[in-house]
């Protein structure tokens, strides 16, 4: 391995029709102190044929002789970074030009600074654009640094609020055990949380990278393809709640303000409870499958009735879409 300061590791299985766009949004960016490694877990489509039409030094291919699983290639590839700064890039997402340049930047210019992550534009599976400006930060509208503290009860109150192919890492922030199994599928949500014990994190607001939404993704498990994301259930809400529950558990002693994270936690359980109906009944949000939601989130946690956005789906429902629209329109 060389010593450039950026490793762009690239782990793949079967995506031998996208895996080049990831190649190319990567090999073409303005800052070129990169390596770009792809971990093939052995895919059994055309993979190798696509990398071995590529002729550029920065490029190294690691086929593994057997799947070992989605996990422990991300973590391996991990394990072997030894640059300054590293970022997973998933196979079928993209970078958009300059995020290397706008990212190294900010992390040589603050040192104490584990992590930045980017906006990003959203994409279906055949590359057309369905939100040219996505961002999960829930609130961020302007390149942010955030202390840990502030970080950690960001994502208490809302969850993951990053993209992990638009995140780029400073390789000694990274936690020891880096992904933790009992996270899974949301291994990088954990990540996120056990990086900010020590470090601030910083968001650039304009789009650098380019996350793929398609029924055959890894997050196509949690829900079908809904819009600019996934439309998820119960089982998803409550797996990312138990992330948040394990960080806290683990790391109890070194947070300060651990019941107030634990409240935002819980609120922020309710939250995305919330989310689930109205993602699950646009976009006529009708009042029987609004009600029906309603009544699986209430019984998951009863506390969603005393939300006033359940209340707000409830009536608009009742009232119809025509109703509210004349109601905005008078407001």
């Amino acid at each position: 391995m060389s010593a450039r300061r950026v490793t762009v590791v690239l782990p793949t299985y079967n995506r031998a029709h996208l895996i080049g766009g990831a190649i190319d949004s990567v090999l073409s960016q303005s800052y070129v102190d990169f390596d770009l490694v792809l971990y093939d877990n052995a895919s059994t489509d055309e993979t190798s044929d696509v990398v071995a039409a590529y002729a550029d030094d920065r490029l190294s291919y690691v086929r593994r002789p057997a799947n070992i699983g989605l996990l422990p290639n991300f973590q391996d590839a991990l394990r072997r970074v030894e640059s300054d700064y590293s970022l997973i890039l998933c196979d079928d997402d993209l970078l958009l030009p300059g995020f290397l340049e706008a990212t190294v930047d900010v992390l040589d210019r603050q040192p104490k600074t584990g992590m930045v992550h980017t906006a990003f534009a959203v994409l279906e599976e055949d590359g057309a654009v369905v939100d040219e400006h996505a961002d999960w930060t829930c609130g961020l509208t302007e390149d942010t640094t955030e202390p840990a503290e502030e970080f950690l009860a960001e994502s208490m109150r809302w969850g993951c609020r990053v993209c992990s192919s638009a995140a780029l890492m400073r390789t000694s922030a990274l936690p020891a055990d880096l992904f933790e199994e009992g996270d899974f599928p949301a291994i990088d949500f954990g990540l996120w949380l056990r990086m900010a014990l020590g470090w601030d994190i910083a968001y650039i607001a304009r789009p650098l990278a380019a996350y793929r939404i398609h029924a055959t993704s890894e997050s196509a498990g949690l829900g079908v393809p809904l819009a600019a994301g996934y439309q998820t259930g119960v089982a998803w809400v409550d797996q990312r709640a138990g992330v948040k529950e394990r960080f806290l558990a683990e790391h109890a002693a070194g947070l300060p303000n651990r019941a107030g994270l634990t409240r935002l936690a819980r609120r922020g359980r309710r939250f995305e409870l919330v989310m689930m109906v109205r993602k699950a009944t646009l976009p006529e949000r009708r009042a029987l499958p609004t009600l029906r939601s309603l009544a699986l989130a209430t019984r998951a946690d009863p506390r969603v009735l005393a939300d006033p956005a359940a209340w707000r789906l409830a009536a608009a429902s009742l009232l119809g879409p025509r109703v509210v629209e004349r109601i905005r329109g008078r407001v």
